[in-house]
């Protein structure tokens, strides 16, 4: 009777695991993830994908990071286009090791993980590299993690205004109206780069598989947070925008696989590795410059890496025991 002895796996609902956790939180746990990515106390691999029919980006995805012996694994489907059904693009769960015998003891929603740091790493780095003074953001798209990016950047910038725009200009009014009942000042706009003009922080939240953001429409000053092409053969931002930057990624083997908007000019041989600053934990950590004056633009290059992932889920999973929350079921 091999499963006799089989210990307790905790499975954790989306619902509950975003109850779990605060949004400051999120942010010093994705502040912690990635400076343990930068100094190499998580180990972990780049997202391995399959790629799935369908439009582009939607494929198959795994994510593996350990700290020591206790390890984690993120599995989930991407559908960008189930955003037009009212569906979540992405899927999944997130399966927690035990450090001591490597059993699972804990599944957790990966859609909930996902929309959680996301937007957490996008506000750390907004802090480590905006001006101070800077408290207009634009928002190029209208989705979840559109709304998820605004709540989170006003924690770290007192936002005066937000800026949005969208291929479905009615969406994009939408958008900005749930800003307004937020409290927010809000404004929807037709063109992209009317958006961007007058912004001083700029979140690209798009699955767009051609750039959406061009460099030319910067303002000196400006910080990007560049967050939805997260599989090579997607580009929100243009190689424009990439020249004028001051670049930072969240995990650089990630990087130099997954990012179009990097990848292509390095092979173009219009930037050297070198163009690319390093890994913003270093920034977080004091170890790497991040903004040296008030007219630089930078770059956040997010494409989400492991660390992220299990960092978040060991604490809402050993909040969730704590508290005694979830579902306990034996494989």
């Amino acid at each position: 009777m091999a499963g006799m002895n089989a210990p307790p796996l905790l499975v954790i609902d989306g619902a509950t695991a975003e109850a779990l956790v605060t949004p400051e939180e999120t942010v010093a746990l994705a502040t912690s993830a990635l400076i343990k990515t930068s100094d190499g106390r998580i180990a972990q691999d780049i997202r391995r994908t399959l790629a799935l029919p369908g439009m582009a980006g939607t494929c198959l995805s795994v994510m593996v990071a350990a700290e020591g012996p206790q390890a984690g694994a993120k599995v989930q489907s991407v559908y960008p286009e189930n955003f037009r059904h009212g569906l979540p693009s992405h899927q999944g769960g997130v399966l927690l090791f035990d450090g001591d015998h490597g059993h699972p003891v804990a599944l957790i929603n990966a859609h909930a993980i996902t929309g959680l740091r996301t937007p957490a790493a996008s506000a750390a780095a907004t802090r480590a590299l905006a001006r101070e003074d800077a408290d207009e953001l634009a928002v190029l798209g209208y989705g979840e993690q559109a709304d998820r990016h605004v709540d989170a950047i006003a924690l770290v910038r007192p936002l005066h205004h937000v800026r949005v725009w969208g291929r479905d200009r009615r969406k994009a009014e939408d958008f900005a109206r749930r800003q307004r009942d937020k409290g927010i000042a809000a404004t929807a706009f037709g063109d992209a780069g009317a958006a961007v003009a007058e912004a001083d922080i700029v979140c690209t939240v798009t699955s767009a598989a051609e750039p959406v953001l061009h460099g030319a429409w910067l303002s000196p000053g400006t910080h990007v947070n560049a967050v939805g092409a997260s599989v090579a053969g997607l580009r929100e931002i243009d190689t424009d925008c990439v020249l004028r930057a001051k670049v930072f990624v969240d995990y650089m083997p990630m990087a130099l696989t997954s990012a179009s908007d990097l990848i292509d000019p390095l092979e173009a041989g219009l930037i050297d590795r070198g163009h690319i600053r390093g890994e913003i934990g270093a920034v977080f950590a004091g170890d790497l410059p991040g903004r040296e004056n008030a007219d630089e633009i930078t770059l956040y290059r997010s494409l989400g890496v492991p660390a992220q992932d299990i960092e978040l889920a060991r604490f809402i999973y050993l909040r969730a025991r704590e508290r005694g929350l979830g579902v306990t079921v034996t494989l």
